[in-house]
């Protein structure tokens, strides 16, 4: 009479199939990784499109570029650093009429800043850090979390952003944006940039390289 086999795995087999899951995770793993993080790339060009167009809106209907450092000035073109909890403040107030949480302007800061209170751009909870516990004195960053974000303006309305210095230097700027820092620079009204380069990235968040990336918007 002929054994009955019994049912089920062997050890060889089920270490066999452990080792090919663990193969395929180890292959997979990187290219989810990498499609996720074009995705918050993409999301995050997609938001400062919208500040840029908000900008752009702005300048249609004041006569003039949003005010958000210390001084305007028309004879060059200016960067604005939003890590700058005054100047980022400011910003949001500036192209959305309102404070981060939704609080309508003072009647100073309309004066100052937005005369009619009109929204030119909506930030969304994502677009600031921390959106579970936001203030009204949250700070802006990008989709990985990057609070240093460059925005460059036109302020000389020649059509061409030129003569930039940056914190980091010409050479943390994106490579698309770069001839910004000299002479020659470029035809546009509006940049607004992140950078990876040169460590110039601050987050609330411990992070690896791996986990950010550069993101620029030009109009």
């Amino acid at each position: 009479m002929t054994p009955r086999r019994r049912a089920g795995f062997t050890l060889i087999e089920l270490l066999t199939v452990i080792a090919i899951i663990g193969i395929l995770s180890a292959a997979l793993f990187p290219a989810i990784r990498g499609v996720r993080k074009k995705a918050q790339q993409s999301a995050a060009t997609t938001a400062f499109t919208q500040w840029a167009g908000g900008i752009t809106r702005y300048k249609q209907v004041n006569g003039f570029y949003p005010n958000v450092g210390t001084a305007y000035d028309s004879s060059k073109d200016t960067i604005h650093l939003l890590e700058d909890p005054a100047s980022n403040l400011k910003f949001v107030k500036t192209l959305s009429g309102r404070l981060p949480t939704g609080t309508a302007l003072s009647t100073a800061d309309r004066k100052a800043l937005n005369k009619t209170a009109e929204e030119f751009c909506s930030f969304g909870k994502d677009d600031f850090e921390d959106p579970s516990a936001l203030t009204d004195t949250s700070l802006l960053v990008d989709r990985f979390g990057n609070r240093n974000i460059r925005v460059i303006l036109d302020t000389d309305n020649n059509t061409n952003i030129r003569n930039i210095v940056t914190p980091k230097g010409a050479d943390s700027i994106p490579e698309e944006v770069r001839a910004i820092s000299g002479t020659s620079g470029i035809p546009a009204r509006v940049i607004i940039y992140t950078t990876d380069l040169l460590e110039d990235f601050s987050s609330a968040q411990p992070m690896s390289s791996d986990d950010f990336a550069q993101v620029h918007a030009i109009q």
